[in-house]
């Protein structure tokens, strides 16, 4: 499946000398006793869509994970105090809690920082506690922002009730834009992409019903961190693309029938139909 015209420039070839370094490096910030793998999660989605080396700050708990599952990853134990690796993108949030310590470890990675933040779930939750019910966020100076928000995460980031997010979601992706200053990704049917100033516009069409499961947030954050770091720039471009891919991903897998629980699924909602027909 090739992507739509408009998004292809996000998927150009490596250069032959390309390194790990030159390629994109993302550090996943994120997990608690909760929720010990929506990391490592992420961590898979950044490493399959591309990322150069995957930096997980996670606690000790998500370590047995990582090590079977993303062994290449280096490992940095996730406390209130500890300073993140270097790296081209920052995907925060998924798993981490909210608590006074991850309040506190949001607060100390956006304060003041330029870089490139990927903020999903609980990273949004707290961002909503803090500036839902005012005005939002100025990102400071050579700070840029990727938003993931569900319609009910935006609905909290804007101060207002989910079906009013329902009733318009462009309009409230355009509003969560100008209001936190960040590229938003509005998950969903047909996840909606809007550039940081609300002039760039992406409707996704892949992707499908079987995508509804714990984890597709984490690995879509992962994904986009990769993008992200291999373009280097242009969040909306990165961002636009990895939802593509992510949702043609899972589509290849439905139509190849690679997943047997699926294609079980799938054979068992069709004979349902079948006889509610009759």
């Amino acid at each position: 499946m090739k992507p739509p015209a408009e998004l292809a420039e996000a998927f150009k070839a490596r250069p032959i000398d390309a390194h790990k370094y030159s390629v994109g490096t993302v550090a996943v910030i994120g997990g608690s006793s909760h929720y010990v793998h929506a990391p490592v999660i992420a961590g898979l989605g950044a490493r399959a869509a591309g990322a150069g080396l995957v930096q997980l700050v996670v606690p000790d708990a998500s370590r047995i994970a990582a090590g079977a599952h993303l062994p290449e990853a280096t490992f940095t134990k996730l406390v209130p105090t500890c300073i993140p690796p270097r790296a081209d993108v920052f995907v925060v949030g998924m798993g981490l809690g909210v608590t006074l310590n991850t309040q506190a470890l949001v607060s100390r990675l956006l304060s003041g920082s330029a870089g490139r933040f990927v903020l999903d779930a609980d990273a949004l939750t707290i961002l909503a506690g803090w500036y839902g019910t005012n005005d939002g966020y100025e990102p400071s100076a050579g700070q840029e922002l990727v938003l993931t928000p569900h319609e009910g995460e935006a609905a909290r980031l804007l101060g207002c009730d989910r079906s009013q997010v329902s009733a318009d979601r462009s309009a409230a992706a355009r509003e969560l834009a100008d209001r936190y200053g960040a590229t938003i990704v509005l998950k969903g049917p047909r996840t909606i992409v809007m550039s940081s100033d609300g002039t760039r516009a992406y409707e996704n069409g892949t992707g499908n019903p079987f995508m509804a499961m714990g984890g597709m947030g984490d690995l879509l954050a992962g994904v986009i961190g990769a993008r992200w770091a291999y373009l280097k720039g242009n969040p909306f471009l990165a961002a636009a693309a990895s939802v593509w891919l992510h949702g043609a991903g899972s589509d290849s897998v439905i139509e190849r029938e690679l997943d047997p629980s699926i294609v079980n699924t799938a054979a068992a909602i069709g004979s349902l139909r079948v006889r509610l027909d009759r």
